[in-house]
């Protein structure tokens, strides 16, 4: 979440930026599967981006608060 905090990125960038920090992804499938699942969240949101002829994940929001107790994020 801290990557796509700097603006949208598509699997591959998210994997490089991992890579980057010392994380040693292999698959990029490993990486889609976890961006999916904070889609799925509704913390990030899935979008075509046009210019980049891509699919690219981006921040919904720029502060998130999550309630484990009650189990809500807001």
């Amino acid at each position: 979440m801290k990557i796509l905090a700097k603006g949208p990125h598509s699997v591959m960038e998210v994997m490089h930026e991992l890579n980057k920090r010392g994380f040693k992804m292999k698959y990029r499938e490993s990486v889609y599967r976890a961006l999916e699942k904070l889609a799925d969240a509704g913390l990030v949101q899935k979008y075509y981006d046009n210019k980049e002829r891509g699919i690219r994940y981006r921040l919904l929001k720029a502060k998130i608060d999550i309630d484990f107790q009650s189990q809500k994020i807001s």
